[in-house]
């Protein structure tokens, strides 16, 4: 008879410390093609947003996202 041992082991996500964050940006006009410069910070990017739609006025629909580097860490349970 074989026997088997199955053996949990937990385990966490986190940012990764030796980078930064990234916001990006882009316009979702058809066809436009605009994104803002992505970066660390949120303010800036909201402002290049708003900067495209102050220049082309029906362009105010952006998909957003904030990119990371993430680490899986096993917890030590001891």
């Amino acid at each position: 008879m074989t026997r088997s041992v199955i053996r949990h082991t937990e385990h966490r996500i986190i940012s990764d410390p030796e980078t930064s964050p990234t916001v990006v940006a882009s316009c979702l006009y058809a066809e436009c093609g605009w994104a803002a410069v992505p970066g660390p910070d949120v303010a800036e990017v909201d402002r290049q947003c708003m900067t495209h739609t102050g220049l082309n006025a029906v362009r105010g629909r952006f998909l957003g996202g904030f990119e990371d580097i993430a680490l899986v860490d096993r917890v030590d349970t001891t």
